[in-house]
């Protein structure tokens, strides 16, 4: 397959997909999920049906020589694996013998004492205690004493060099034979005794003054055991059960102790790991197991091994006991409500420590032996979810029955359902002699034994046998297809049932992993992989239905895809090739340096098997076979077919891309290591090796990372004595798909720069410069901007300021051809548009042009003369720039369409908006003047003072106006220039209202509400319901009752009342008068308002009050009261007489009621008969308020009808002053 050049998105599709791989990888069940129910037994064969679980790879049989040691055994023989080491250990008698079976005849022969050895445990030595040299300390264990050895281990090919070193370390047994011996990861040693109890042996580099340098402790024992003496405990025994082994948990700081009756007893360690406690045993494992699983015999159950299951593997199981019957038993340490929610344990244990002294130790789950009940197991092996069983097969040979999880099995029903179970395959492996001891011995241990490549060395175990070692190795499922695959005929029905099992995608990930081995595969092998991936790798074809699997297709625009499994295998293999070093960093910060962090002998053998694949791939033209006429006979089909096949070529083409890129970048990071990158990075900017510092191998792949070894790359220029071209020529040799021309085309301006720099001679400096110019114009676009800062510094110190703004508007115009950022600000710069991208770049160039300006103000007008003016979004820029150094007439001496167009588009400011209106007045553009204050005034995004906001309507109005008038009137029709006065001044109305209304609120010293008034200009609805209303402004209330014509009458009503009362109630004031003021004010400004200022309601009002304050009444205050709130004499004679005729036609008749009222028109009827006579306009009225000459007819009328009431009350001098009044009106008129 040829390299093809795919979009930096594509890149980003493939790096997700191969993430997504390894995701689904990670997402294999742990063993505490597959086993949710109470018990389990689900065994499956492997395909073929005789493939083993593990394999005898060898076979290596004990030494002659130690055969002959056997021969003169007299009374005990031990034998087991330390695969620390390499070495079999084996005792006859008093004799210690440690075998290499990595080198058949290798054996170290230890008799340095006389006792017979029942016990040896190697453990690790404690700190500070021995020679650098002791990596391990080897224990063994007589009836009489305890010993210790040291033991120095170098690694190396056939088992590698033991010494043992004499420690002078001993302590007494006294008469205890140990079992079992197991040590801590911090050196602590605890021995299990035949006695039933729990011993430890402590040590130290040297005797003390009252204590010697190792003692044995009974950890187990009460305090009276301290005082019974030796012969009695001894005596003892025989009524004790005895302690078969002791197995140690380092993460959880337990230990456990199994003992020959089948109880478990468990011991806290202490959160430090140097304390110990009895925590809980458990004596009935067999009743509790036969609880969960019905089929289990729980009666005299024998439990022949305790194995820790790793908290890495399950933080809810702890323990699993293999018994003689080839049974599991799992314990828990975790609550019942914990292990049911495996969510809940993993929130717990980020919380806690796994290391916390367990509430719990319960049989969770019972696991029956892989096939039908038989022979006794006498040694077992669990670790790594798999477990080998030795049992008896003859007499001269057992069979090892290995149970490893069937991954595939597992993870297609977790596929469709909730929970998976545990599917095991299982089967047998024959060795010879009785076993021993099983250990495993070497390779790596993975939870999704599908997840593996060539490179993942197979898991290898050891049976100690009494004929020797045989060395197993564990089959995989890719191991499985390889033997498959290698027979000299292959099977089609075994072939199809094995793809059936693990499915296409996995078995083609499989081929990949085989034909891209390491090891060279047999030419059957490497030709049957290449049959199954190319003729049933299958083909791409569209979903019939929404695939359920999102990483098995991709959408297209004619409907779903589901890829080839040859696609999606190359998909998987690639992501498993990749995992060990995809997410790791690759630099880190080191103090003011950069370095490569990544383990380059892993990433090699990364590289070499990218390589391998690349290699592979390349060769082969069928990835994307050209087949597209042959899969229909309709137009319609072949259409669909050649859809899908340019869906897979395209995936395709963007892995391999991602493919060579990681094979680049992998060689990058070599050279970098090569050409000392932590000196190169030491003058990188701070912040820079900030950014690049963490940065891992997945993000230099994709994502930015282009940019970053950009970055380094440029560094290392800098840095090394050799040429930038030179550098240039190994970059584009090593990693050409990561530097393109236009990277060299930088490398080498620079180099221009620093040379024009060192120039002796100005025209040789000018040359330079114009020659970098050239060379970073050509590639301005692809420059970052800090690129393009260090560019422009460069040319600023060579004092080439042309040079700054030349190639900094060429980026900003590269970057955007079209212009899109222009449009973008145009709109308003909507927000998570995906132009501002590119707007956010024009700025980045601008700022560079901006911030030299900057540095050398003050600035001549001439230079910003000088400044290009194509580009109208810098131009925007630079008024900006010029507004925020408070240059406004700078700004008005540029060219005016452009200052328009800036001061009219967003964001918009109070400054803006200001120097807008003051432009248009300046053109005589008196309309737009008059609209845009308004828009000020009423705007609530900006911070404006309420009075500065009717200051704006005014201002407002009064250009409306004077635009009547002006040359520019002509364009604005005439009713839409009346109904913009309207509004403006309904709005300046409000305005005042909202002003009295925190001027009241000012008064009450509610400064928060006072504040919110000047936010914006309110509706009356808003005022009456958030202030008016809330806080009780009666004035308020009034105001905006006239503003709304709120025709509620008896509301109205009722807050004249409330007012006037509260005057004439305050202590304050001067009652009635103050009554009479209060009227006056607020009548001046809500009169001729018939719904805010009724006066008849009023002068009700006005009559009720001045009756209750008669001492303080005055004859006229009424109507005086009317004229000061310039109400016409008319008005005021209508509202008075309805008001006399209501009380004169009810019950009271002309009581002090109507004979107030009727001496109030009389009074007013003289003052208006006074003002006539004088020629004068009657008091208080202005020219727009003055109504028609009082009524003479009806006053004359009205007052005939009040003497005629005051004659019938008597009341002699009202009727006087009415018939004197009457008198003079008939006279004059």
């Amino acid at each position: 397959m040829a390299s093809s050049t795919t979009t930096e998105a594509a890149l980003e599709q493939a790096a997700q997909l191969v993430e997504s791989k390894q995701q689904s990888d990670a997402k294999f069940p742990e063993i505490s999920e597959l086993l949710h129910a109470s018990s389990s037994c689900e065994y499956e064969a492997g395909i073929p049906p005789d493939w083993q679980v593990v394999r005898k790879q060898r076979a290596v049989g004990l030494p002659d020589a130690l055969f002959e040691q056997y021969d003169l055994l007299e009374c005990r023989c031990f034998m087991g694996l330390f695969p620390e080491i390499g070495r079999a250990w084996i005792t006859v008698d008093h004799r210690l013998f440690l075998w290499n079976y990595e080198d058949e005849e290798d054996f170290y022969t230890f008799e340095g004492q006389e006792q017979v050895i029942v016990s040896v445990g190697l453990v690790r030595p404690q700190r500070g205690v021995f020679v650098d040299d002791v990596k391990h300390v080897l224990v063994v264990a007589t009836p009489l004493e305890v010993f210790l050895l040291g033991v120095g281990y170098r690694a190396g090919p056939r088992g590698g060099d033991v010494t043992l070193y004499a420690t002078q370390i001993s302590v007494a047994a006294d008469g205890v034979a140990m079992t079992s011996i197991a040590g801590t990861a911090d050196g602590r040693i605890l021995m299990a005794g035949n006695d039933g109890a729990l011993y430890e042996l402590q040590y130290r580099a040297a005797d003390g003054w009252l204590s010697r340098r190792a003692r044995k402790v009974n950890l187990t024992a009460g305090v009276l055991s301290y005082f019974v003496p030796t012969f009695l405990s001894a005596a003892a025994r025989g009524t004790v059960t005895a302690a078969v082994s002791v197995v140690v948990d380092d993460v959880r700081r337990l230990a456990y102790v199994l003992q020959q009756d089948a109880a478990i007893r468990v011991f806290w360690l202490g959160a430090d790991g140097s304390a110990f406690e009895h925590v809980m045993t458990h004596r009935s494992v067999g009743a509790a197991a036969a609880l969960l699983c019905p089929q289990f015999e729980g009666a005299g159950v024998e439990l022949i091994s305790l194995h820790v299951i790793p908290v890495n593997e399950s933080r809810s199981l702890a323990l699993v006991a293999v018994t003689s019957g080839g049974a599991r038993i799992y314990f828990s340490t975790v609550g019942r409500a914990q292990r049911l929610h495996s969510t809940v344990v993993a929130a717990a244990a980020s919380k806690t420590t796994v290391s916390e002294k367990p509430a719990v130790f319960d049989v969770v789950h019972v696991r029956l032996a892989p096939g039908s009940p038989g022979t006794r197991v006498h040694a077992a092996y669990c670790g790594g979810s798999t477990t080998l069983l030795a049992r008896a097969a003859g007499e001269d040979h057992d069979a090892i029955v290995g149970a490893a999880p069937a991954s595939a099995q597992i993870l297609a029903r977790a596929a469709r359902q909730p929970r998976a179970s545990l599917v095991e395959l299982a089967a047998e492996a024959r060795v010879e002699g009785r076993t021993w001891a099983l250990a495993e011995i070497g390779g790596q241990t993975m939870r999704n034994d599908l997840a593996t490549v060539d490179v993942v060395p197979q898991r290898r175990f050891a049976a100690l046998t009494n004929a020797g070692v045989t060395v197993l190795e564990q089959q995989r499922p890719l191991d499985m297809l390889r033997a498959l695959l290698s027979q000299p005929t292959v099977r089609d029905a075994e072939l199809r049932a094995f793809v059936s099992t693990y499915g296409l995608d996995e078995a083609c990930a499989m081929c990949y992993a085989l034909l891209c081995a390491d090891d060279t595969q047999p030419m059957r092998v490497d030709a049957a992989a290449r049959r199954l991936l190319f003729e049933h790798g299958g083909i791409p074809r569209a979903a019939e239905a929404p695939a359920f699997a999102p990483t098995s297709g991709t959408e297209q625009s004619g409907g779903r895809v589901e890829l080839s499994g040859r696609h999606n295998g190359l998909a998987m293999y690639l992501a498993r090739v990749l995992q060990p070093v995809w997410t790791q960093s690759a630099l880190a910060a080191d103090g003011a340096q950069l370095r490569v962090v990544l383990n380059m002998q892993v990433l090699a053998g990364v590289q070499r098997r990218l390589q391998r694949l690349q290699r592979f791939v390349a060769s082969d033209q069928r990835f994307v076979p050209d087949q597209l006429g042959s899969f229909a006979a309709t137009a319609a089909q072949t259409a669909d077919s050649a859809r899908c096949w340019q869906a897979e070529a395209a995936s395709l083409a963007a892995l391999y891309d991602l493919l060579v890129r990681a094979i680049e970048v992998a060689s990058f990071a070599d050279l970098l290591c090569e050409l000392n990158l932590p000196a190169a990075s030491a003058a990188m900017p701070p912040d820079q090796r900030q950014q690049l510092a963490g940065a891992t191998f997945a993000r230099l792949v994709c994502s930015s990372g282009r940019s970053v070894c950009r970055d380094l790359a440029l560094a290392l220029v800098h840095a090394q004595p050799v040429g930038s071209s030179a550098l240039s020529d190994v970059l584009g040799a090593r990693c050409a798909g990561m530097f393109s021309a236009a990277d060299v085309a930088l490398c080498r301006a620079l180099e221009h720069l620093r040379a024009a720099a060192e120039a002796d001679e100005d025209a040789a400096a000018a040359t330079l410069a114009r020659d970098a110019l050239e060379l970073l114009a050509g590639i301005a676009a692809s420059l970052s901007i800090q690129q393009l800062r260090d560019a422009c510094a460069a040319f600023e110190k060579l004092n080439r300021l042309s040079c700054v703004w030349t190639l900094a508007l060429a980026c900003a115009t590269q970057s955007d051809p079209r212009d899109t950022a222009v449009a973008f600000w145009g709109d308003g710069a909507p927000a998570g548009d995906e132009r501002e991208a590119l707007y956010r770049r024009r700025m980045d160039c601008y700022s560079v042009v901006l911030d030299m300006l900057d540095r050398r103000w003050p600035v001549d007008i001439h230079v910003l003369q000088q400044l290009p003016r194509e580009d109208a979004l810098f131009q925007f820029a630079l008024f900006d720039w010029l507004l925020a150094r408070d240059q406004s007439s700078m700004l008005f001496r540029m060219h005016a369409p452009l200052v328009e167009q800036y001061l009219l588009i967003e964001p918009r400011t109070l400054e803006k908006g200001d120097m807008l209106w003051h432009f248009y007045v300046q053109s005589s553009q008196y309309y737009n003047a008059a609209l845009v204050l308004q828009q000020l005034a009423c705007a609530s995004d900006l911070d404006l003072m309420l009075t500065k906001r009717i200051e704006y309507l005014s201002l407002a109005i009064t250009n409306a106006k004077t635009s009547v008038g002006s040359a520019s009137a002509g364009a604005v029709p005439a009713d839409e220039l009346g109904l913009m006065v309207r509004e403006t001044e309904d709005l300046l109305d409000v305005a005042q209202v909202q002003l009295m209304i925190q001027q009241q609120l000012e008064q009450q010293q509610n400064n928060e509400a006072a504040r919110d008034l000047d936010r914006r200009i309110y509706t009356v609805t808003e005022l009456y319901d958030r202030f008016a209303e809330p806080l009780r402004l009666w004035d308020a209330m009034l105001l905006i009752f006239k503003a709304s014509n709120h025709d509620d009458a008896q509301m109205v009503e009722d807050v004249w009342q409330v007012l006037l009362r509260s005057v004439l109630d305050d202590q304050q004031s001067t009652g009635l008068l103050a009554v009479s003021s209060k009227v006056s004010q607020l009548g001046s400004r809500l009169y001729p308002s018939a719904s805010a200022f009724p006066l008849v309601v009023v002068a009700r009002i006005l009559v009720d009050l001045s009756l209750e304050r008669a001492a303080e009444y005055s004859r006229g205050l009424i109507f005086n009261t009317f004229v000061q709130a310039q109400v016409p004499h008319g008005a005021i004679f209508d509202a008075l007489n309805k008001l006399y005729s209501q009380r004169a036609s009810s019950s009271q008749g002309c009581s002090e009621f109507a004979a107030l009222v009727a001496r109030e028109v009389s009074l007013l009827a003289a003052d208006w008969i006074d003002s006539q006579a004088s020629s004068e306009q009657p008091r208080g009225l202005c020219d727009e308020k003055l109504a028609d000459s009082l009524p003479v007819m009806d006053v004359d009328t009205a007052l005939s009808q009040y003497i005629i009431n005051a004659t019938l009350s008597n009341n002699q001098e009202l009727k006087s002053a009415l018939q004197h009044v009457q008198d003079r009106l008939r006279q004059i008129f």
